[in-house]
Formats: structure tokens, sequence, C-alpha cells
């Protein structure tokens, strides 16, 4: 490779023109991150369940869906919360599971029990958690000359239609929008007038009609009254008429014939007169008496018709929010119906009218009262009509002020920082075309993006000037610098030409991959022009030497480069996190040391066939005496080889252990100009403390130095529309882009200050914190299980009772909710059946009666749309006893209405109610939970709490396990050690099988020990954890460390190959390659040196595997050079055996 290319040298231009413009182009296309796009494999099953209380939520909904879909295949945790109201169960598959797909068997198993759900379980929602949810950029808007309601106009009818066009943007959240609404609230005094109205009014009529029905009854006793002196006359006519027959009987004698007989007629005639008068009184009584009977009936009559008329008249039992809402859809109609011809032209018929005006809502005709002095009823006769808006329940503000703040969220195939741009970009388009028009930045996670990108921009750049510096010293020529110094920016834009075809995006983690490299790129190069130059020297034409030079050292510094790369292939072993984050690294780390060696075998022998054709450097004599100290000092320790070797053995335990001693971390802390924090208010707290206390706490952060804006919103806790909700506030605060302070620092200024407000405010500082604790929460975690509750309960009263007492635990919480009351209503379904109803008739009866609010429809005034809401007048909330004594009004099995007295259908229950039910892997649990005080470390107590509670008796049955954040580190602690053993393997088999030895390379393996020992004093000396960063750095020392003792080993082999003796050959490799071992070793440390010392966002995450890095090469490279010498003179006698190619001449055969 390297005779062709110095052959052949603008073929070999040709190649790096290409991937110099190929690169660069690719860069141009690849857009900033701030992590690796991670893919979570975490579902989320939430199912609505009406009026439901957790238990029956749990048995009715939880456990028949757990049970299906724990079946799934590649399940790895299965956790569910059953609340009142909902359930969400929450899946956790392998990371081999293809998520895309995933959701449709999580339906195909829902299908198979939501059959068995009652009408009151909803539909569920399945939901793939995913971190494009969170926002990407938080801004607010003001509009100077605009009040709130105009911005709010604005926001809503007009930016949101531009806003929502974004490329990217997925959907935007708005908070401090004032929304205004249409009321019509029923008045009861208005009824109630008019119920006067027409009571008068039928009064009136009912006293008419009695009126008259009394001068009937007043008719018909005083006919009674005349027929009885009628009849007294007719009795006393009878009683005279029977005397007088009795006399002229007595004066018959007396009388003569004709007389008699004239006087007995003319009694007959009486008699009979008498008679007939007495039949016509008989008459008149029984009309009487039927006229009578009649008016009986018609006072019956009028008095039923009075109690009708009155109760009719009680119009209030027609006025209710069902029956206006009913009447406001109907009338607010408008439909295109079809079209009629006509002239051969077609015209559109459309049906109805919407409701424009607010005159016209208040004029809308309800029902005819019948009463004529009351006539027809209209809205407004019943019912007040009036605008409101939610101003009472709103709270956003910016420094104070009150605003409207917009949240984005981005789609998932578009990479933040480019989505955050194209946001700021309309932002600038949008104020300049609306004069007065003005956003703030709350939160743009672009800016953070670009920031940390630039700040790693910035190390690879200082990196790479420090190496060309050390370069430049020890070459002392400008040109093997130059051919040096080339390897740098070809390798980076090679290496990036490589992640843009392998779908790596520019992040912190790739970023920081070759921000690492850059002082390795150089290692190949050095290693080939420090052989070349050394040619030169020894009088070789230059390019002999320059083919010459890279030939003899590419078994070399393919085995090195190799071994460097091998380090990472473990990766495929790893799962979780670990693989998903820190992939992008090891093919990025990857990639620009492939670049290199290639650049080193091909362009750099070009080059230095033209370049070093009239080289005429020396040996500086510095280094001179530098080599001369050497060998005096090789020669010493060669003869004192137990003292050295103990030594090294005693630094490699010490820093082991003060290493353990101060514990893991996941990843260390970084600082951020964006700080997020939320105010969590006490249970019961009200609305207008909730606005005052975030009042407060906002002055109070704006006192803090480095704040510069400070926005809240406000939200609430809890879910489908059921259980207990709790206030919150989210504040987000930009700081000054000249911090003099950490963001940490300033989170822990805004704890400090607000500690004493009602609510309790929490910052994070870290811009990592927030994403570890996502991944497994904060603090000490113990899951208690057991399928007894009380068993639970106690036992998990017991758990935190024994973890508070563990030295560094500051607050601890056993999981244990407050129960809730419930009032439940059984119904006595016998007295409920006798009276026409069932169990579910009764529940709508009582939500009816305890609804007062009907979103009746949607009505457009002037161009703007409005929410119609009917509700009853503001009533006080029902208490208990209230509740029994409700009168329902419901339908019996004909259809007619009745009112029925609650208590006579239904038995009030009062009992205890769990807030929520938690369970994980079908099995109940209480999560008792501890925070940290200041400066402890969480896997240390945690080690401490969980001998503590070693000795905690358990209850049959039940079971604790530790999860959380430490479980999390420790996860991928391991997944790091795995890759750490397997990385040695690797690196052990990639020498055998350059040495063709088991001996060579198992000496060159001490050097790595000494790495692990100058990491660990690196870590230990700056005060810092081992972490999963610094882990990575252990991983990449092992493979980076023995570069230098093969270049050692190789070079002792080749000596004593040649004759010379093993002593002598240890000293003279020593001596010869001491140049090139400190050059690669110091190019990688000072190009390391901005990242590890940098104060910059983005360097400080890294910061540990600089410090690693930089630690174990100095320590190890410094012993490299005795403690390797030390072993091969231990390991390996003064004969030399190895075959030679005459050993292999099989000719003579």
């Amino acid at each position: 490779m390297s005779k062709f290319s110095v052959k052949k040298p603008f073929t070999v231009f040709v190649a790096v023109v290409i991937i110099l413009v190929t690169g660069i182009v690719s860069y141009t296309k690849m857009t900033p991150d701030l992590f690796p796009n991670i893919d979570m494999p975490y579902v989320i099953v939430v199912t609505p369940y009406a009026g439901a209380t957790p238990e029956k939520v749990e048995n009715n909904v939880t456990k028949p869906l757990e049970q299906r879909l724990a079946t799934l295949t590649d399940i790895k945790d299965l956790q569910s919360v059953s609340n009142a109201n909902y359930s969400m169960v929450m899946l956790e598959f392998e990371d081999s599971v293809n998520m895309d797909t995933v959701s449709s068997d999580i339906l195909q198993k829902i299908n198979l029990v939501e059959g068995n759900w009652e009408d009151a379980v909803g539909t569920p929602t399945i939901m793939k958690l995913n971190p494009n949810m969170i926002p990407v950029s938080v801004a607010a808007v003001d509009y100077k000359g605009k009040d709130r309601a105009e911005l709010s106009s604005f926001v809503s009818d007009t930016l949101m239609n531009q806003l929502e066009g974004i490329t990217g943007v997925a959907s935007i959240d708005t908070s401090g929008i004032l929304e205004e609404k249409v009321n019509v609230v029923i008045s009861q005094d208005k009824i109630d007038k008019i119920n006067n109205k027409i009571l008068a009014s039928v009064n009136s009529q009912l006293a008419s009609a009695q009126s008259e029905l009394d001068a009937q009854k007043g008719k018909v006793q005083q006919g009674k009254s005349q027929l009885a002196d009628q009849q007294k006359k007719i009795d006393d006519g009878k009683a005279q008429l029977e005397k007088a027959k009795a006399q002229l009987e007595e004066g018959k004698p007396f009388l003569p014939e004709e007389q008699y007989k004239e006087q007995a007629q003319k009694l007959a005639k009486t008699q009979k007169q008498l008679s007939t008068a007495e039949g016509k009184i008989k008459t008149a009584k029984s009309e009487i008496s039927q006229a009578e009977g009649q008016l009986k009936t018609a006072q019956a009559q009028l008095d039923s018709q009075a109690q009708s008329a009155r109760e009719q008249a009680k119009i209030g039992d027609k006025i209710t929010t069902d029956m206006i809402s009913g009447i406001l859809q109907g009338q607010n109609f408008s439909m295109p119906a079809g079209y009629v011809e006509e002239g051969g032209t077609n015209y559109l018929v459309s049906v109805g009218d919407d409701v424009s005006t607010e005159q016209q809502a208040r004029n809308l005709f309800l029902f005819d009262s019948g009463v004529d002095s009351v006539g027809k009823i209209y809205l407004k006769d019943v019912a007040d009509v009036f605008m409101s808006d939610n101003a009472d329940n709103l709270y956003a503000k910016i420094n104070g002020e009150d605003g409207v703040v917009l949240s984005f969220s981005k789609q998932s195939n578009y990479a933040t920082a480019e989505v955050c741009e194209n946001i700021q970009n309309k932002f600038t388009e949008l104020s300049k075309e609306h004069d007065g028009l003005h956003f703030t930045s709350l939160m743009d996670q672009g800016d953070y993006i670009r920031l940390v990108v630039n700040s790693i921009l910035s190390s690879l750049l200082w990196g790479a000037l420090f190496a060309i510096l050390i370069l430049f010293l020890f070459l002392r020529g400008i040109k093997p610098t130059i051919i040096t110094l080339c390897s740098i920016p070809i390798s980076i834009i090679f290496a990036i030409l490589l992640m843009y075809f392998s779908g790596i995006s520019i992040n912190l983690i790739s970023m920081s991959g070759l921000a690492v490299s850059v002082g390795m790129l150089v290692d190949n190069s050095v290693v080939v022009i420090e052989n070349t130059v050394r040619l030169r020297r020894q009088g070789v034409p230059a390019p002999k030497a320059a083919v010459a030079g890279a030939k003899q050292v590419s078994a070399a510094i393919t085995a090195s480069t190799l071994t460097t790369i091998c380090v990472f292939v473990p990766i495929i072993f790893t799962d979780g996190l670990t693989r998903q984050l820190f992939t992008d690294m090891a093919l990025t780390v990857a990639y620009t040391l492939i670049a290199s060696l290639i650049i080193a075998l091909t362009l750099v022998p070009a080059m230095s066939s033209k370049l070093l054709a009239n080289t005429k450097e020396t040996e500086g004599k510095y280094y001179m005496a530098l080599l001369d100290k050497y060998k005096t000092s090789i020669s010493y320790v060669l003869k004192h080889k137990v003292p050295i070797l103990l030594l090294a053995v005693i630094l490699l335990l010490g820093s082991i252990y003060f290493s353990l001693q101060k514990g893991f971390i996941f990843m260390p802390e970084m600082s951020s100009p964006q700080i997020q924090a939320t105010m969590e208010m006490p249970k019961g707290s009200s609305l207008e403390e909730t606005k005052e206390t975030a009042d407060a706490a906002i002055k109070k952060i704006e006192t803090i130095k480095d704040v510069d804006t400070v926005g809240a919103i406000l939200s609430t806790g809890g879910m489908m529309g059921g259980g207990t909700t709790q206030a919150s506030v989210s504040f987000y605060i930009m700081l000054n882009e000249k911090m003099e302070h950490t963001s940490t620092w300033v989170a822990d200024k805004i704890n400090d200050v607000c500690k004493d407000l009602k609510g309790l405010v929490t910052a994070a500082g870290s811009s990592t914190g927030d994403f570890t604790t996502a991944l497994g929460g904060s603090g000490v975690s113990i899951n208690v299980y057991s399928a007894d509750l009380d068993h639970l309960q106690e036992t998990a009263k017991g758990i935190s009772a024994e973890l508070a007492k563990v030295k560094g635990i500051d607050e601890v919480e056993s999981g244990i909710q407050e129960s809730d009351k419930e009032y439940h209503f059984v119904v006595k379904k016998t007295a409920a059946m006798k009276r026409g109803l069932t169990v579910a008739q009764v529940y709508t009866a009582i939500v009816d009666a305890m609804t007062y609010e009907d979103k009746a429809t949607t009505v457009t005034w002037q161009d703007n749309d409005y929410d119609v809401v009917v509700s009853s007048e503001q009533k006080e909330a029902l208490t208990p006893k209230e509740m029994k004594n409700l009168t329902l009004t419901v339908k019996d099995a004909d259809g007619k209405e009745q009112k029925i007295k609650l208590n006579d259908i239904a038995k009030l229950e009062e009992k205890e109610t769990l807030k929520s039910i938690g369970r994980d892997n079908q099995s109940r649990y209480l999560n008792v939970t501890g925070t940290l005080k200041e400066g402890y470390n969480v896997t240390k107590v945690t080690s401490a709490a969980e001998k503590a509670i070693e000795k905690y008796d358990l209850p049959k049955g039940t079971t604790i396990e530790f999860t959380g954040e430490n479980e999390t580190i420790m996860d991928a602690m391991e997944d790091l050690v795995l890759m750490l053993i397997l990385g040695i393997v690797f690196v052990y088999l990639i020498m055998v099988a350059q040495f063709q030895s088991l001996k060579s390379p198992f000496i060159i393996m001490f050097t790595i020990p000494l790495a692990f020992t100058g990491g660990l004093l690196a870590l230990l000396i700056t005060g810092k954890e081992i972490s999963v960063i610094a882990m990575i750095g252990m991983v990449m020392l092992t493979g980076i460390i023995v570069n230098n003792g093969i270049v050692l080993v190789d070079y002792i082999n080749q000596l004593r190959a040649a004759g010379t003796p093993k002593k002598e050959a240890i000293i003279e490799a020593g001596m010869t390659r001491m140049r090139p071992i400190l050059m690669t070793s110091l190019t990688t440390i000072l190009g390391l040196i901005v990242m590890a010392f940098g104060s910059s966002s983005g360097t400080d995450m890294m910061q540990p595997v600089a410090l690693v890095c930089i630690g174990g090469l100095i320590y190890a490279t410094l012993l490299t050079l005795y403690i390797v010498p030390i072993i091969y003179d231990i390991m390996n006698g003064e004969e030399y055996k190895h075959l030679s190619d005459e050993d292999l001449d099989i000719s003579n055969i």
C-alpha cells in the first residue's frame, strides 16, 4: 500500500480530495442533537372506567389485561396502577423488540379481554413512550398594545395557524390563552316571576269559575227552599182537606144529598189538585238533587283542574339544562339540503339558520305558556345570557407579567436542533411581519445542543493544536509536522462521511468520540513519520525511506489500531441504555482510527517521499540528555525489579480501594443555561393559594444572580376526570449568557430561597439529572411485594422505619397513601323495581341530579367561535345528608314521570378506599423511597440500606427488591465490566496473532492495570466518582495503552532476532522507541486536556473519559518504559527462539 502510494501520489491526492468534498457535504446535511436517537421499549395502556373505585378497576380491568399482556413475547417487565376511574398498565420490552409493530400485538391481546368488560369501561389507549413527547422549545408571546383578551385571540386565530406549519413541529400546546364562552344560566328569580304571573292568571280564572259555580249552588239552595215552602203548604192543605172530609162525613146526615155530593166533589177536586202539586214538587226535588250532583261533580273537577293548573304553571319543572341545550342545538342549525333546478341553473337549498348574535340567543323561543297575560316564553325570560372567560383559572407569567406560553414538540424523524432553528426562524419572520409582536425563549434545546456541540468542537480544535505543538517539538521540523498534521482533518472528515452513511447524527456522544480520538489520530502517522525520519537520518533516500518507514511498522500500527477498536466490539453483547448511548461513540472512534491508519499507510508515505527529500534534522540536545537519563534509570530498574513491581501493585490496589469508597454514579452533572423547576402544592390548596405562592416564588427566583428570565405555567394532576387532583406550577428559567456560576449552583439557590414557601419548589441544575431520574428514579427505592394487603402495608412501614435509620437518608416515603373517603349508594333493588326502576336508571338519575352544566352547542359571533354552556345557578357542593334527600325525577315503566326520594330506594354507605393500587409483574406492591442528603452517593447509601434491611424479618409470602437509580447504575456497570473483560480478551488475541506468541502479548497486558491505576488516581485527585462515562474511559484505555507496549516489545524482539543480547535489546528498544511512545501519548493527552479541564457545557459530561485517559496515559506511559522491560526480562531467557524464513525453507527436502 505504501509502495503504491509513493509510486502514484496523485491517485492518493484525488482520493483525499474526494473524501474531503463528500465529507464536507455530508456534514452540511447532518443536523445536531443532544443524544443519539434512543428507542425506549416502553408502552403504556390507559383504560378509562368511569365511576369505578381503584379496587373495582383492579379486579375488572387491570388484572384481566395483565393476564393477557403477560403472554406477549420478549416482555421484560409489567407494572400497573389502578386509580379511581382509570387503569394504567406499563410494559417494558426487551431491546430487540420492534416497537413499530408491538402496538398491533398489544391491541390483539386487548381485543380478547374487552368483550367481557361492562359498558362503563372505555376504549383503551395505547401510548409508546417516546423522548419526542418532551417539548423541545418553550417560548412566551407578547404583543405591544394588545391586552390579554386581544393577545389570546391573536394567538388562537392567527398565530397558531402559522406556527403549526413549521417543518418538524408535531404539536403545540398553549398556556395562558384567555378563552371566552357564552353562558346560559337558568335564573330561578325569572322563573319565579313568570310562575307568579301564570299563577295569578290561573287563580283569577279559577276564582271566576268558582264564583259562577257558587251562584249555581245558591240557585239550587233557593229552589230547595221554595220547594220546602210549597211542600209545607201542600201538607197544610192536605191536613185541612182531611179535616174537611171528616166534618163533611159528620154533617152528612144533616145535609141534603145534592149539597153533600157537591161538597164531596169539591173536596175530591182539591185533593186531586194537591196530589198534582205534590207530584210536581217530587219532580222538582229530583231535578234539584240531580243539579246538586252535577254541581258537586263540577266542584270536584274545578278543584282538580285548579291543582293541575297550578302544577303546570310551575315552568321551573320544564326549564332544565337538557331542555334548553336541546333547543339551542336544534335552533343553531344550518345544513344544505340539496339542489333545485330552474332555467337550467342549479340552486343550493339550505335549511335552518345559525344563532349569529347574542341578541338572537336571548330572543330564542322556548314554548307558549298558554296564558294570555304571559304569552310566549323566550330564553331571556328564564335565563341570563352573558359572556365570560377563564381568566380566574389561568396562570402563565413571564417575569411576573401575564402572557401566553407556547410549548413545541417535534416529529420523531426530525433532529431537535433543526426543528428549534425552524421555530426561531419563524419567530423572526413573524416579528417582522407583525410590528410589536415579541417572542421570549424560556427553553430551547436547540440552543443548548449548539452550545454543547460548539463546546466539543472547541475542545477538538484546541486538542489538535496542542497535538501539533508536541509534534513540532519532537520532530523538530516543519515538514514532518505538516505531514503528520494532515492526518487530523482528513481522518475526522473521513469519519464524518462514514457517520453520515451509517446514520449517526452529530450529538454529544458522537462528537465526544471525535474529541477523544483527535489526539490518537496522529499516533499511526507519528510512528510512520518518526521511523521514516530515522531512516532518512541514516542516509536512506526519501522514496525508499517513505516506503520502508511505513512497511516496517505497518504490522505494529495495524495491530495497535485494532486493539483500540476491538475494545468496543463487546458493546454488541450489552443491551439497554448502555448500548444505545455508546454505540455512536464506539463507531465514531473506530471510523476515525481506521481513517488514520489508512492515511498513515498511504498519504504519509506519499507526502514523505516528496517533502523529506532534503531533510537534515538531527537529534536535539535536550532529547539526547533525556535518553541518557533513561538509559541510566532503566539499567538500575532492571537490577531492582521486586520493589518497583511491589510499588506498582500497592498503587493499583490502593486506587481501587479508595475509588470504591466514593461509590458510583450514572452520569456526571452537566451545566446548562436553562433550568426547569416544579412547585407542588399541598393537597387541598386552592387555586388562589397556588397562584400567590407561585408569584412569591418568581420574585425570589428573580433575585438570584445569573437568572435572566423566569416563566411559569399552571398545571393540575389527575387523569380522566377522576381521582384526586393537585395543582402544580412548572417554571422555565433562562440564565444569563455569561454565567458566573454553574446551573447546579443556581438550582441549589432556587431550592434554598424557596424552602419557606407553602409549595415545595424543586429545581435541577444538571441537564443529565432529569434524564437519569426518568430512567430509574432518584435516591433509594425498594419495592415490597405481598398478596396480603395488611402484610404489605405493615412491611412497608417497617422497611421505611429501617431505611430512615440509614446514614445519608433524608426523607422516607412508605408508599402507603392516605385513604380517600368514598360515599357509595347501595340501590335497594326490590324497592326500585316496585317503582319500575333499574340500578342503571337510578345511576343516570343521580348523575343528572348532580350535573349543573352542559355544553349545548358552538356559535360563531363576529368571526369568533364560542362554546355555549347551559347551567343552573351555582350551588354549593352536596353534603352527604343532602345527597340522601335528593329527589329524583324519573320515568317509570309506563313512561310517566315520577318524583322519588333517593333515600327510599338506596342506602348511602361511607367507607375508606385506596387512592391507587400498584402492581408489578401481576403482584401487588408498595414502593418505599428515600431521598439522599447533600453529598451522599446513592450506591453507597443503597449498599448500607441493603445491610440494614437484611436483618428485617419479613412476613410469610412477602418479598422486597431494590430498584431505582442504583439498579440503573449497576446494570450499566455490569454491561461495561463485561465490555472491559471481553475487550481485554480481544486485545490479547489480536496481539497473539501479531506476535505469534502467547508470552509477548501477556507481557504487554501488564500495561492495562497500570492504565487503570492512573485513571483511578486521576478521578481521586479531581474528586470524582466512578461513573458510566468514566468506565467508557477505562474501556478505551484498554485499547490505547497496549499500543506503547506493542511498539516496545515488537522492537525488542526485532533486536533479539538480529542477535542483540536480551538486556542490551531491552535498553536499546526503550531508547529507540521512547520518542514515538512519548509523542503518541502526549498528543493523546493534550488532545484531551481541554475536555478534561474545560468548564463549558458539553465538556463536563465527558470530562471523566478525558480524566481517566489522561491519568492512565501519563502513569502507564511512564511505567511502560520500566515495567514492561522488567516483566520481559523476568519472563524471557537469554536465548531468543523464533522461526526464521530459512527454518521454513523446504526447497532442499
